[in-house]
């Protein structure tokens, strides 16, 4: 649904003076608005993460991250509480 459609369906009430209190949003474009987004905080999240992988990839590349096998990340993990034992 495009943005000069949604437009098309929401009402306005106004006051007295005609000044603009509140929105009527129908119930079908509201849950398009909500889906849309819920798909543009997904890209952006996407994007996020993708940024901060290659951060961290340039840095190994570089030298810059100290590596630590899985075993004692697992049990770094464990201690923080953020593992089960």
């Amino acid at each position: 649904m495009k943005t000069p459609d949604v437009l098309a369906e929401v009402r306005y009430v106004t006051d007295v003076n005609g000044n603009k209190t509140e929105v009527l949003v129908p119930v079908r474009v509201w849950q398009a608005l909500l889906t849309s987004w819920q798909e543009l905080i997904s890209q952006l999240e996407d994007k996020e993460d993708s940024a901060i992988l290659k951060e961290w990839l340039e840095k190994r590349a570089a030298g810059e991250i100290k590596m630590v096998a899985l075993e004692t990340l697992e049990q770094e993990l464990i201690t923080d509480g953020l593992l089960p034992s």
